[in-house]
């Protein structure tokens, strides 16, 4: 309150009172792989899966671009918020020279992004009807198609660039020495295409372009394409999510299966994390083609992302085309013991249990840690705004009427039981800045197994 030498009144507003945390997120998923087009190592934030092909490309006949076809899995199993990185290494633009009557670099068209879809985009020069002395520049890849008439070389650098009505496909720049003025030769009758684009070396890559999803907030993460038999990535991941929970930034991992699917190898995986689970199989999309269970890990990942944190995925149903391999009863129990999340066929496709890869049993369902991080998260968001104020009695009331109320909304989501919570400093804390918040929450456990015992009469 400022000093009262005036007569008068003088009122100071004390807002803890008004305090309340933020909304959590729990369904945001990242990833990165491989794309046929759109930019390299730049979150993309997603909506829906055809806001996905209108940046990244379609699905490649090979099935060698890997991003695309995890997102589909993501999308048809109820992914709604995706962050996507695109990765490559040394990855090229397509180019095509434009040249005069004499043969001379006039412009230079470029692909907008690297790749290979880059190769598709057609160039056809023509004599345009008019105005007079004037040429039609046609630029087409699949359904997209641009037309610019232009007078002069410098038109058409003008109007591909220009930001408002410009180019999808690519820009344009003008050769060195060469004249604005002129006029560029036809093409051939059938056109002619862009040449030299490349997807690049993809995999030394992923660490890169996973380190730009670090300060996202995004719940669960997955290498599109990447399964456990290649140590690199597994690597990759575990160190991503290590790092993640250091900066507040906390997530949970999910990775597929190799192929073939042989149980024995995939029971002798060696991870042991709170945060990584492990999927299996992996997918049948058609007689001729299988995908490893990195494409069951995404569409794992989609279920999840569906469900409140409360809910288990055990029992769950899962979009998928069909399993790479159906494992008998047997197999399945050897899978679940060793912490795979195995996939079965019944009644569809369905999760068998939803575990992590823990060995810790505290951390087996993986209920318990999205329930403690989704805690985590709100808990945070509850008490930063409280970083400066007073540390006294009232104002660490009002922090644990804030907790209260949002611990009081997980207990009636049914996310807790119930919990325990004190929020206290001494003396010696007071003057070192310091308050305690002590929490005792108790997380609410799914139904895995239903006992029945019949009595007959």
């Amino acid at each position: 309150m400022v000093e009262a030498i005036l007569p008068g009144t003088y009122i100071t507003v004390r807002d803890e009172g008004l305090i309340s945390a933020g909304q959590v997120v729990s369904g945001n998923i990242g990833i990165v792989g491989t794309a046929a087009k759109g930019p390299v190592d730049e979150v993309q934030i997603l909506g829906s899966f055809s806001e996905a092909k209108a940046i990244f490309g379609e699905i490649d006949p090979a099935r060698q671009l890997t991003l695309i076809q995890a997102l589909e899995q993501i999308y048809n199993n109820g992914g709604k918020t995706v962050y996507a990185v695109r990765t490559a290494a040394k990855a090229a633009k397509a180019t095509y020279k434009i040249k005069d009557s004499s043969d001379k670099d006039l412009v230079t068209l470029e692909a907008k992004t690297p790749g290979n879809w880059g190769n598709d985009i057609k160039i056809k020069i023509t004599d345009a009807d008019s105005p007079a002395n004037s040429k039609k520049v046609e630029l087409t890849y699949q359904n997209t198609k641009e037309t610019y008439t232009i007078s002069k070389s410098g038109d058409l650098e003008q109007q591909v660039n220009n930001q408002t009505k410009g180019s999808t496909l690519v820009t344009a720049t003008l050769a060195k020495g060469s004249s604005s003025d002129t006029l560029p030769k036809n093409t051939s009758e059938s056109g002619e295409e862009l040449a030299a684009g490349s997807d690049g070396e993809p995999a030394k890559e992923y660490k890169n372009s996973l380190a730009q999803l670090e300060n996202e907030l995004i719940n669960l993460v997955l290498l599109a394409g990447q399964d456990v038999t290649n140590p690199e990535m597994v690597t990759a991941l575990l160190g991503h999510l290590n790092t993640t929970a250091t900066i507040k930034r906390e997530r949970i991992g999910i990775i597929g299966s190799g192929t073939p699917d042989d149980v024995d190898t995939i029971a002798g995986h060696p991870l042991d994390s709170d945060r990584l689970i492990l999927v299996a199989p992996g997918l049948q999309i058609s007689p001729q083609v299988k995908l490893s269970g990195a494409y069951t890990a995404a569409a794992v990942a989609g279920l999840l992302a569906s469900l409140p944190v409360q809910a288990s995925p055990t029992n769950k149903p899962l979009t998928i085309p069909g399993l790479a391999k159906e494992f008998s009863t047997s197999q399945l129990e050897k899978l679940v013991g060793k912490r795979v999340l195995a996939i079965e066929k019944r009644e569809g496709f369905r999760v068998v249990k939803g575990i992590t890869t823990a060995t810790n049993s505290a951390w087996h369902q993986i209920t318990t840690r999205r329930i403690v991080d989704f805690a985590i998260y709100g808990v945070r968001s509850a008490c930063d705004p409280y970083i400066g104020k007073l540390n006294n009695e009232r104002v660490r009331g009002a922090m644990k009427a804030t907790l209260d109320a949002f611990l009081t909304r997980m207990v009636q989501n049914e996310a807790l039981i119930s919990y325990e919570l004190a929020v206290t400093a001494n003396r010696v804390q007071e003057i070192a800045g310091e308050a305690i918040v002590t929490m005792t929450l108790r997380p609410t456990f799914s139904i895995d197994f239903i006992k029945v015992t019949m009595y007959l009469g």
